[in-house]
């Protein structure tokens, strides 16, 4: 297999995960707010279950992340021998790294996405998920609250370092 048909392929894959790490917030967000619109209708077990959604969400997304950050290091170090070769058309990684915008539009729209995601976590969290504790008369009920919801910013709080990591 030939070194352009290697990096084509690396390339495939780091697709691939972007649209499977946007399907999965999709349908996390369809759920969530699909879970929240129907609590609002009657107490459920679902005010509990879907904020561990939420977390396997957000541990999902730093997994993608990472992966794509490291199969884009190693897509450099191909870019790098290939343009030693002779290859002369900029291929996608030394492209990408040449655009500003993008360190502007990324982080807003991230942002953007992590409270269409948080906020109703949060409003399970502490109402729906309250209620359900008690009315079961289940103890723990703060302490499941404030763990999920300190999971979940630990998580999301790691985004900013994975493209360093991946390069290690």
């Amino acid at each position: 297999m030939s070194e352009v048909e290697i990096y084509s392929l690396i390339r495939s894959e780091i697709m691939v995960n972007h649209v499977l790490m946007h399907v999965t917030t999709l349908l996390v967000v369809i759920l969530l707010l699909g879970g929240v619109w129907l609590i609002e209708h009657r107490s459920s077990f679902l005010s509990v279950v879907l904020p561990l959604l939420s977390l396997a969400w957000a541990a999902a997304i730093v997994r993608f992340d990472y992966f794509i950050h490291r199969q884009g290091a190693y897509l450099r170090a191909v870019e790098a021998h290939l343009q030693g070769a002779g290859m002369s058309i900029p291929l996608w990684e030394t492209w990408k790294s040449s655009l500003h915008s993008t360190s502007i539009v990324v982080p807003v729209t991230d942002f953007i996405t992590i409270l269409v995601v948080l906020v109703p976590t949060v409003y399970l969290l502490f109402r729906p998920a309250q209620e359900f504790f008690a009315v079961k008369q289940w103890r723990g009920g703060k302490a499941y609250a404030w763990g999920i919801l300190i999971a979940l910013g630990c998580l999301l709080g790691c985004l900013p370092f994975i493209p360093k990591l991946a390069q290690q």
